[in-house]
């Protein structure tokens, strides 16, 4: 109930449960375990956490301390960032230009501290609005999207106007309807709609005049192939691969873009399958991963 999970029926899979939930399950057993001498470290459990699911969230974390144990953790939220007794602020920068401790202190060296990007916030001095309100009378001046829906799980009826061109946001507490609303009404309805199908049965009706295309950005995992990185999914290696085939040599040897992918191209190196390097099975030590012999870490054969 404190961790804000008591929407959670008893039989959902935990392949349905986010990040957060899951971690917050641990972290109700491991409150009922009433452990001592035990150090617990979150990694922010306060992701898709309401504010008033946090104050619970914050007495769980002060029972475990109650208890004997020490609580580590990685989080933004000033809300919970506030509760600490010691704050330690990395920065100033991300990647390269950070990896340094900033500021470490209690609250009140953390707000003192002019190096702190955090204290500001913490102290509640920082002007968070970054541009001017739109003015009520024009907020639908540009056309609006329409729901109706019929009851689904715990979501009543609903009537929602959600206006174009503007940003719009949706609140609540855990558990509240708020993925219902949006990932199992909203968007089945639009997508549905656009491609000139039939409505999901709950849903009476969708009005959404301009839009012709539904772009659903989440946090599940982006990809399960090993090999992929941040280029993969920038298009980066889509880019090369075309201007690689745009090349005098690939156009006389008439290869594609397709012919220069590590995973699938027939132009990766067949020793290593286009991974660069070659795993050793060392016995009774950890695996030793190599250069590719053969393509020297390039991924391409000869």
């Amino acid at each position: 109930m404190d961790l804000g999970l008591s929407y959670l029926s008893l039989d959902r899979a935990a392949a349905t449960l986010s990040t957060g939930e899951r971690q917050r399950m641990q972290l109700a057993r491991a409150v009922r375990n009433r452990t001592t001498g035990v150090l617990y470290v979150l990694d922010e459990p306060s992701i898709g956490l309401h504010p008033s699911n946090i104050v619970g969230l914050n007495a769980v974390m002060h029972d475990l301390i109650k208890d004997g144990n020490s609580v580590l953790l990685v989080d933004h939220d000033t809300q919970i960032l506030s509760e600490a007794d010691w704050v330690i602020e990395m920065g100033p920068e991300a990647g390269a230009g950070g990896g340094y401790v900033i500021a470490e202190g209690s609250i009140p060296q953390i707000i003192a501290n002019k190096n702190s990007m955090i204290g500001p916030f913490l102290a509640k001095t920082k002007d968070l609005r970054i541009r001017q309100p739109i003015a009520p009378e024009e907020l639908f001046a540009l056309g609006k999207l329409h729901l109706s829906t019929d009851r689904i799980h715990t979501v009543k009826p609903l009537e929602v106007d959600i206006p174009k061109g503007r940003l719009t946001v949706v609140t609540g507490v855990s558990g509240s309807g708020k993925t219902t609303l949006i990932l199992e009404s909203l968007i089945p309805a639009l997508s549905t709609h656009i491609r000139g199908e039939r409505l999901p049965a709950h849903v009476k009706s969708v009005s959404a005049e301009g839009i012709d295309q539904v772009k659903l950005i989440d946090a599940t995992p982006i990809g399960i192939n090993v090999r992929s990185t941040v280029a993969t999914y920038a298009n980066v290696h889509d880019e090369l691969r075309k201007i690689f085939a745009r090349t005098p040599d690939a156009k006389k040897s008439k290869y594609k873009a397709g012919d220069f992918s590590y995973n699938t191209g027939k132009l990766r190196c067949p020793t290593c399958d286009g991974t660069g390097s070659i795993s050793l099975d060392v016995q009774f030590l950890p695996d030793v991963n190599i250069p590719c012999p053969d393509c020297r870490g390039s991924r391409y054969g000869k």
